[in-house]
């Protein structure tokens, strides 16, 4: 129910490093990151449906926003609020909402090159997490959760993936190299219990992975790579991003 692959270091070349993969009802209309939202600089996916994103750029604050859903999974005719407008709020503010209440179980989290938060809604108890450096996992389950089958697979990986070089205008494979099969699913089935790559059935509905997205920020500069058709056959594009004209303080 998407995953966020994170490395976070301050004092590196480029201090925060996402590789995100979106799971969601495949009949659920969609387009690829651009400007969406009119009177906003912000970069990313739109959900035809709520108007929201799963992750979005902030070119002008070096910032970055991304949400997950929590446990359970809604139904496909689910009619909350969509929690997609979170993440845009929450590049607006810098912060999650104040009350949760009328949503689903959600995770949102914010990243710049100098600080990693993560608010946490499982329906009952809200929770906030400054976000340490390092690699870090999020899932369903929240940060980290070792409960999940999928940490105990990728936590390795992750640990283990050479620092890219992901500047602006060269090809993605020379780009992420590392990161970028750390995306392909690592050939594990998209029924395995520990797979980042998904395709699964829910209240009678198709569910898996439509898209990823591999992210760098550093002050003054972005990397952002997309693809429709995550896993091994992937085909990934650099998503233009604006030069940032100011510094989050």
């Amino acid at each position: 129910m998407c995953t966020v692959l994170l490395r976070f270091d301050p004092d590196a070349s480029w201090p925060l490093l996402v590789g995100a993969v979106r799971d969601e009802f495949v009949g659920r209309p969609w387009r690829p990151p651009a400007t969406h939202w009119p009177g906003t600089p912000y970069v990313g996916g739109l959900d035809l449906i709520g108007g929201g994103t799963w992750l979005a750029v902030d070119p002008g604050a070096a910032a970055f926003a991304a949400l997950l859903n929590g446990p359970p999974l809604p139904a496909p005719t689910a009619v909350r609020p969509t929690r997609g407008t979170l993440a845009l709020t929450a590049l607006s503010t810098g912060t999650g909402p104040a009350d949760p209440a009328a949503y689903d179980a959600f995770h949102l989290l914010v990243g710049t090159p100098r600080r990693c938060e993560l608010w946490s809604w499982t329906g009952d108890a809200y929770t906030h997490h400054v976000i340490a450096p390092g690699p870090h996992i999020v899932v369903n389950l929240g940060l980290d959760a070792t409960a999940d089958p999928l940490i105990g697979h990728y936590a390795p990986l992750l640990s283990a993936a050479g620092d890219p070089d992901p500047k602006p205008g060269q090809p993605s494979a020379d780009a992420w190299a590392d990161w970028l099969p750390l995306l392909d699913g690592d050939g594990l089935a998209p029924d395995d219990d520990r797979a980042l790559i998904v395709a699964r059935t829910h209240g009678g509905a198709a569910y898996g992975s439509t898209s990823a997205t591999l992210l760098a920020l550093r002050d003054g500069n972005a990397r952002y790579d997309f693809t429709a058709n995550p896993g091994p056959a992937a085909e990934w594009t650099e998503i233009a991003v604006p030069p940032f004209h100011r510094q989050d303080p």
